[in-house]
């Protein structure tokens, strides 16, 4: 039986990698939601090129009202990717309130929002996937808003998992390290900016930092991904998996 599955940021980086890779492996259909409707319906091309089918609604995961009005239309979803978030410096010394506010709305209360608004579409066997990260572990000078976001989503999985395994739906979180996307990139960015260094300075200090000494494609993420989305994942339930190379060792 295909199955369904709704990620949010679908459009590009993490989120569209597992749609891929789910049409290829196993020609799921794929609800796609985003906020950019050109790259949306990029994405959902290749992902019926690979082998699956897709649907593209435009979104924003802090828009309670859009989310639900979208879940209002659609049928059964059996598994949900939260991989929707923005990332960014927030010092706590300098005007970095309102981007603090935006990065906690959007990767905190955003999971909450779209675990609230498509639940109603998921009955037993269902399998959510919150994206957390690998600063989610531990801190970052300058990132208070992005660490505190994501310590937030693995407490928010947990408490998720033990409210919903009663229903058959089972909810887990993935903490991805340090992934070649349009993020990282930004994030490379603004470290060699505040530190004085180069772009490449500032990535061979990250990947020193990995054990595998190396970033990570974002369909390398996409196998870990797709284990906590698959039904003959019965046994992990409330974890979060560490997909980081090495960083972090629990």
């Amino acid at each position: 039986m295909t199955r369904t599955i709704l990620i949010t940021g679908g459009s590009r980086g993490l989120g569209r990698a597992c749609a891929l890779h789910l049409a290829r492996t196993e020609s799921a259909h794929l609800i796609l939601l985003g906020r950019d409707a050109a790259a949306l319906a990029e994405a959902a091309a290749a992902v019926r090129q690979a082998g699956g089918t897709a649907e593209t609604h435009e979104a924003d995961v802090t828009d309670r009202t859009r989310l639900a009005a979208v879940a209002k239309d659609l049928g059964p979803v059996d598994g949900l990717l939260a991989a929707a978030a923005i990332s960014g410096m927030t010092p706590v010394d300098g005007d970095s309130d309102a981007f603090f506010d935006q990065i906690l709305a959007a990767d905190l209360a955003g999971p909450w929002n779209t675990v609230r608004a498509f639940l109603p579409r998921m009955g037993p066997g269902g399998r959510i996937v919150l994206v957390a990260s690998v600063l989610g572990r531990f801190g970052v000078p300058g990132y208070g808003a992005y660490c505190a976001a994501k310590h937030g989503v693995h407490g928010l999985a947990k408490a998720l998992a033990l409210e919903l395994i009663d229903r058959g739906i089972v909810v887990n979180a993935v903490a991805p390290g340090w992934v070649d996307t349009d993020m990282a990139q930004t994030g490379l960015r603004q470290i060699a900016a505040a530190t004085g260094q180069t772009e490449a300075q500032t990535r061979a200090q990250a990947e020193a930092a990995v054990p595998v000494k190396r970033f990570f494609q974002p369909e390398e993420i996409a196998h870990g991904i797709a284990w906590l989305l698959d039904p003959a994942n019965t046994m992990q339930v409330g974890q979060c998996l560490n997909l980081d190379g090495g960083v972090i060792q629990v």
